[in-house]
């Protein structure tokens, strides 16, 4: 009987094992790429929500301590007679978060509404070294509301106060400190209207602390009922209160492998489509998070001074303050000359190397308080207060001089660069885009006057 001959054994090709591994680390690095890109994500997110959230505060304490500005108004117009004051505080208190509000003249408080309750804090001098508020000798010093807590209150709870300092005039027209207004919060109601837990609905944990003036140990502020202290993807970023600094961290809840997409990719790896698309998602959702956050920005990426939209807004306010204060204000608008003759010659990359040594040898020569920004292109402007026309004038021309001095050194060559500036006043014309179009036309004057000019409209 013959024996019956065994199959043999069948063996996995090389080949086969490698191709098998290298598609496994492709896949993998694919699914890498999307935790990662998740991670690039949230963390954009992160960073545009306590944005978001640092002005909502802002905006809801600015709202809550209105009353003392109220209330300081009401005690200049009577010159420091509080007559009536019970009456008022109860229209001004249109918050269930605000507890009182007080008047302490001299510092050592006279009135508080609602009395019931509070007759404790009647008679405390505000001022006093002893016994006293630093936040209202702050308030004092530096002449503005200044904000302070969460801290115990006289009463035992957790508390904000505003303090404002009130200055009337007195017989002799000096002006002369009267006393100190404040208004009392209570905390966490305060905070109620900012609206945190809506980040516990995105998926975010959160803690809002501050370093105490006492000890500079941390105090909480606030926070998310399952924050976890332990957890080390978070950002975090200081939020400025008047004159208070909180900072404010926000955490991602879930880790990498707490999202099932994770795990589902992990196993349907092998299909290269699907990670892609995944990949792309993220990536868009990454570029359009980036490209909000750039809408947002202050900042030319260029050259790094201004953009054009923060100089509007920022002239307009200097502008305002200068036409307060009757001073002189003024814009200049600079323009390269033969700027494209500059890219065609040497390249855009050069151009831009031209733009940027431009926007530093400008900035070197102005005050750390001028207003300077890139308004497009080649042209840059400029905003000044604090300074007459000659002044005005010399500067334009120190400016356009220090440009012409030197020739800029670019990759592979030097160029001499000049430019036309275009000066126009601006207050008492009282309105920005009036004085951009006069400082425009003095600059197209300088154009055609043969440019390297610096024209005064």
């Amino acid at each position: 009987m013959c024996p019956v001959a065994s199959t043999p054994a069948r063996k996995i090709s090389i080949r086969a094992v490698v191709s098998f591994f290298l598609t496994l680390c492709l896949c993998f690095s694919l699914v890498f790429l999307m935790v990662f890109n998740r991670y690039q994500v949230e963390r954009l997110t992160m960073e545009q929500l306590i944005t978001e959230k640092g002005i909502r505060i802002n905006s809801v304490m600015s709202r809550l301590l209105s009353g003392v500005h109220a209330l300081s108004a009401y005690v200049q117009h009577n010159n420091g007679e509080i007559t009536g004051f019970a009456q008022l505080a109860s229209m001004l208190i249109d918050d269930p978060a605000i507890m009182n509000m007080l008047v302490a003249p001299n510092g050592v408080v006279s009135e508080i509404y609602p009395l019931e309750g509070n007759e404790a804090v009647l008679g405390i001098d505000l001022l006093s070294e002893s016994g006293g508020c630093p936040k209202a000798a702050l308030s004092k010093e530096t002449r503005q509301i200044v904000f302070g807590g969460p801290f115990k209150g006289v009463l035992g709870r957790q508390i904000l106060v505003g303090r404002l300092p009130v200055f009337i005039n007195g017989p002799d027209g000096t002006e002369r400190f009267w006393g100190i207004i404040s208004v009392t919060l209570a905390h966490p109601q305060a905070l109620y209207g900012v609206g945190l837990g809506d980040l516990n609905i995105l998926g975010f944990d959160f803690e809002i602390w501050r370093l105490t003036p006492d000890n500079d140990e941390m105090q909480v502020i606030a926070s998310s009922e399952h924050h976890r202290h332990a957890n080390i993807r978070y950002i975090e970023k200081p939020v400025s209160i008047m004159n208070a600094t909180w900072y404010f961290r926000i955490l991602a809840v879930r880790a990498w492998y707490g999202f099932p997409e994770t795990w589902i990719s992990v196993f349907v790896s092998i299909f290269a489509s699907i990670m892609i698309a995944v990949v792309v998602q993220s990536n868009r959702d990454l570029r359009k998070l980036r490209d909000r956050l750039g809408v947002l920005s202050n900042t030319d990426p260029l050259t790094g001074v201004h953009n054009r939209r923060y100089f509007m807004e920022a002239a307009t306010g200097q502008m305002e303050r200068a036409s307060r204060y009757d001073s002189e204000s003024f814009v200049i608008i600079l323009d390269l000359d033969h700027f494209k003759a500059i890219n065609d010659r040497y390249g855009h990359q050069s151009g831009d190397m031209v733009l940027q040594e431009v926007a530093l040898r400008v900035a070197a020569t102005l005050r750390p308080y001028d207003l300077f920004a890139r308004y497009g292109g080649e042209e840059f402007i400029l905003f000044i207060t604090d300074m007459d026309q000659v002044s005005a004038v010399r500067l334009a021309e120190r400016i356009r001089l220090g440009i012409a001095a030197t020739p800029i050194k670019m990759t592979d060559a030097s160029a001499e660069v000049t430019v036309s500036l275009g000066i126009a006043q601006a207050t008492p014309v009282n309105k920005l885009e009036a004085a951009i179009a006069s400082a425009d036309k003095a600059l197209y004057k300088a154009k055609h006057e043969g440019r390297n000019k610096a024209v005064y409209y």
